[in-house]
């Protein structure tokens, strides 16, 4: 008789023992995940754009447009065509301080300016 509470209390010390060998396995597998999703689909929205990997995201990158900005803060235009990720037609400007903002594409303003530097890139091509 006098075996049973000996054969209890190995059993209940071992058992705090896997308890705590899983809690370890699942903060080191923790520890592995979390670095991998930092700085995925970071979102800017002051500026009205979404800043993701066109694979990831199937969603317009542009939130908010603006419709009045100074051609020569602009660096980089990017026109994005319609297609299955969105239904509109997409302008990003990429500024000369490194900030991406989002152009509405129906703006007289936008237009022009698109229409100049599409045509500076064909003339230099």
């Amino acid at each position: 008789m006098s075996l049973r509470p000996n054969a209890i209390t190995s059993c209940t010390s071992a058992r705090p023992l896997r308890v705590l060998q899983v809690l370890l396995l699942l903060s080191l597998l923790l520890i592995a995940l979390v670095p991998s999703t930092i700085g995925k689909g970071r979102e800017t929205w002051e500026s009205g754009f979404v800043d993701v990997e066109p694979y990831l995201e199937l969603r317009c990158a542009c939130v908010k447009t603006v419709s009045e900005i100074h051609p020569k803060n602009i660096q980089k235009l990017e026109i994005i065509k319609p297609g299955a990720h969105c239904n509109k037609l997409e302008v990003i400007a990429m500024l000369k301080d490194g900030r991406k903002v989002c152009l509405d594409p129906e703006a007289p303003m936008v237009k022009k300016i698109a229409q100049k530097m599409l045509k500076g890139e064909r003339s230099a091509a």
